[in-house]
């Protein structure tokens, strides 16, 4: 037996990932152009919490892969397949360091961290604004590295779907027609 396709909850993952991470982007963009105020430090709170929400959901579809199998992989060249898990490991990896990058830059501060109002998280490090200063513009690089990746994945997915017609993109669907070994 064959499996052809991810299980529910990776796929739900996966998609709230991707929305979610579309719009920290926006909201990252949006928050440079605005003036101090309330408005602005609110959408700072909700993307700092997002933020955070994205690290988690990465961490637990990591942990979530070790327990269950994958579907098979698709058919290819050896270079194609290794730069596939190339894309992913960078993808995960930067899924995690954005938000703990931001963090790390909220921390040197000397503010907290928090989660919806809900809760906070103290600093970690001592204040240091020149490292404050650092950490952002290593989150923001981080951020343009991690958006091209993504664009880049949805890219091979559509060469898959399009050209290739392998059913590569349906496997991280609860439909369609995955390719069949």
């Amino acid at each position: 037996m064959t499996r052809s396709r991810y299980d529910t909850f990776t796929q739900a993952i996966h998609w709230f990932t991707f929305i979610a991470v579309v719009g920290l982007f926006a909201s990252g963009l949006i928050m440079e152009e605005m003036a101090r105020g309330p408005a602005k430090s609110q959408l700072i709170g909700l993307h700092i919490s997002f933020g955070v929400v994205i690290m988690a959901l990465t961490a637990a579809r990591l942990g979530w892969r070790l327990v269950t199998p994958q579907p098979d992989p698709i058919p290819g060249e050896p270079m194609v397949q290794l730069m596939a898990k190339a894309m992913h490991g960078t993808l995960y990896a930067l899924l995690i360091a954005v938000p703990f990058l931001a963090m790390m830059m909220v921390w040197a501060k000397g503010r907290t961290v928090g989660i919806f109002g809900l809760f906070s998280v103290p600093p970690m490090i001592a204040p240091d604004r020149d490292l404050a200063e650092f950490l952002g513009d290593v989150h923001e690089t981080a951020v343009y590295v991690l958006a091209a990746l993504a664009g880049i994945h949805a890219v091979a997915a559509i060469v898959h779907h399009v050209v290739l017609k392998d059913g590569a993109i349906a496997r991280m669907l609860p439909f369609g027609e995955p390719r069949q070994s």
